[in-house]
């Protein structure tokens, strides 16, 4: 059976020059959400994201963190 997960980015870097980037606690929501995958036996065939830098930082921690 497929299963299809859906997550949004992590936390944005509010109020600084270039919105486009995650925030220390977006980079740690995504690498604590990519430990929690990891404890969980998650494993991914396929991973992708939006055009955003915001969005593919956010794919590339969890990604790490779940492996």
């Amino acid at each position: 059976m497929s299963v299809l997960t859906l997550i949004r980015h992590g936390q944005a870097s509010f109020f600084a020059a270039d919105y486009d980037q995650l925030s220390a606690v977006g980079e740690r929501q995504m690498h604590a959400l990519g430990e929690y995958w990891a404890r969980c036996g998650v494993q991914f065939d396929e991973v992708y994201c939006g055009p955003r830098v915001r969005q593919h930082r956010s794919a590339e921690l969890a990604v790490a963190a779940c492996r």
